[in-house]
């Protein structure tokens, strides 16, 4: 399923917001969720400095990552479709595969 990555400004940025903002966009998925809309939130990053906050979704679609945030009630600068890599040492084994050593 396709990521998506939600920038946001976020005046005073700080852990509780951070948290907060969480909370919101995670729960306006869940209840889009029970609709029919497969969209999750998957995590939060803080750039404190630049009270910027990136959010990290997937869904089927750019509509219903816009769909969780307004139904959050939060705003935000823009949103892309992203892929990422990770380095090996922080990725879960493959299945069958132990860990590096």
């Amino acid at each position: 399923m396709p990521e998506f990555l939600v920038e946001r400004y976020v005046p005073q940025l700080d852990a509780s917001a951070l948290a907060a903002i969480g909370a919101r966009v995670e729960r306006a998925a869940a209840e889009l969720g029970t609709r029919g809309l497969d969209v999750r939130w998957l995590r939060s990053v803080a750039a404190v400095e630049e009270e910027t906050c990136f959010c990290f979704f997937t869904a089927r679609a750019l509509d219903d990552v816009v769909a969780a945030n307004e139904r959050a009630g939060v705003d935000y600068e823009h949103i892309a479709e992203v892929f990422s890599i990770e380095h090996a040492e922080a990725a879960p084994p493959a299945a069958g595969r132990p860990p590096p050593a």
